[in-house]
């Protein structure tokens, strides 16, 4: 069989060491880890077979030090390049050792989902849950420094103990982190656990049928759950899509808070009716330039350079969006940049070889008028004109992002 395309889900072990009562595995205490040879042997063929992915769905999969280690030192002994593995952890029990290894990784080879749930003491411990949040914050504030391993944060909406108010400091504490992708998540009242026996008592209700989705409970609000809804919708969208970075770090600034921000992007998206239609990719940079005027309209020209910088980050696009700039006055420097590379290559050394119209053709040239890479790493807001280079072939195995160059020459100077 091909394994092309295919994503391979496997267990190391079953059972977990932990209690949460809403969590099935807490019904079994006893974890058992498969023997670690035969899991190298069965991970080899994932391998050799260059399967996209194998994600791990070991409930917690670092709760044994030497297996995690046994397994991540061999994957990464036989990298193939292409193989990519999820791992499901507790972020708080990773050691030293193991944050340092992850570090020396290829970009790409491991990503890893790590379960937060909520940042509220009382409702951690309601729910026999083990996890110290300051432990977690900075073993992925360190895996971060690593820019190589895509981090997936979870929470949970609905949980004892936990309101609204609560929720949302939950969400800062974990966006603070800008984690690859937060997922916000709704708690589930699954059958046979601990959850369920106490639901009641908690004014739990929940919905009879499969996902048996919590609906409102003693801390939350119909009201609230559904507007948490429509937040985790634009946090999917804008956030976890990757694909609107600068614009995002910018348009935070007009707001109280983050969380504020995602929660008016949704009450604009329904009132404008965008939550119940389509919108094509283009469409979303569009509607988030409309809503970023509403409440920073005098930042209009950095916002509509950050969307062009976002957009040509991803993708060489075919047709400009009406919101970026038109380079008829740049055409000469555009075709002087590309002579210039087509001559003696300085940026495109890999293109050694092609002529200037086979480079335009693989790379973007983009002017812009603030230095957006200083902005994007630290904060700043500096009206500069600047050049930027985006080289489509040599792209971020884990962001597919294009590789960027700032354009200094005279030759290409605007």
């Amino acid at each position: 069989d091909s394994f092309e395309n295919r994503i391979i889900y496997y267990e190391s072990s079953r059972g977990c060491p932990f209690s949460c009562s809403y969590c099935l595995s807490s019904i079994e205490k006893k974890i058992r880890i498969r023997n670690l040879e035969l899991v190298k042997e069965e991970l080899n063929f994932f391998i050799e077979k260059k399967v996209p992915q194998v994600k791990f769905v070991d409930r917690t999969f670092n709760c044994s030090h030497s297996h995690a280690m046994g397994v991540w030192k061999h994957i990464k002994a036989h990298d193939n390049g292409i193989t990519n593995f999820h791992f499901e952890i507790g972020a708080d029990l990773l050691t030293e050792e193991e944050l340092c290894f992850l570090n020396s990784l290829r970009p790409g080879l491991v990503q890893l989902e790590i379960g937060v749930q909520s940042t509220n003491k009382n409702t951690i411990k309601e729910i026999n849950r083990i996890m110290d949040f300051q432990k977690v914050a900075q073993a992925v504030q360190k895996i971060a420094k690593g820019n190589n391993i895509h981090q997936h944060l979870d929470l949970i909406a609905g949980l004892p103990y936990e309101n609204y108010e609560s929720f949302i400091q939950s969400f800062h504490d974990v966006y603070s982190l800008k984690p690859n992708q937060l997922q916000l998540g709704f708690l589930k009242v699954l059958k046979g656990s601990p959850m369920e026996e106490k639901a009641k008592s908690y004014g739990i209700v929940y919905r009879e049928k499969p996902p048996y989705e919590v609906l409102y409970s003693h801390w939350l609000s119909y009201e609230d759950l559904l507007q948490l809804k429509a937040v985790e919708e634009m946090v999917e969208l804008y956030y976890n899509s990757g694909q609107f970075t600068g614009t995002l770090q910018l348009l935070e600034k007009a707001f109280y808070s983050p969380y504020t921000m995602y929660s008016h992007l949704a009450v604009y998206y329904r009132e404008k009716g965008y939550d119940v239609i389509s919108s094509s990719r283009i469409r979303k940079y569009e509607i988030l330039l409309d809503f970023a005027l509403i409440w920073d309209r005098k930042n209009r020209e950095f916002y509509e350079e950050l969307l062009v910088f976002d957009l040509y980050s991803r993708e060489k696009l075919k047709s400009r969006p009406f919101f970026a700039k038109d380079l008829t006055n740049y055409k000469e420097c555009i075709r002087s940049f590309y002579e210039c590379e087509e001559r003696e290559p300085r940026y495109l050394i890999e293109y050694r070889g092609y002529n200037k119209k086979q480079m335009m053709r693989m790379t973007h040239l983009e002017f812009f008028t603030y230095n957006i890479e200083k902005f994007i790493k630290e904060g700043v807001v500096i009206r500069e004109n600047q050049g930027m280079l985006f080289d489509y072939r040599k792209r971020n195995q884990w962001t597919n992002e294009a590789a960027k160059y700032v354009i200094q020459e005279k030759c290409c100077g605007q």
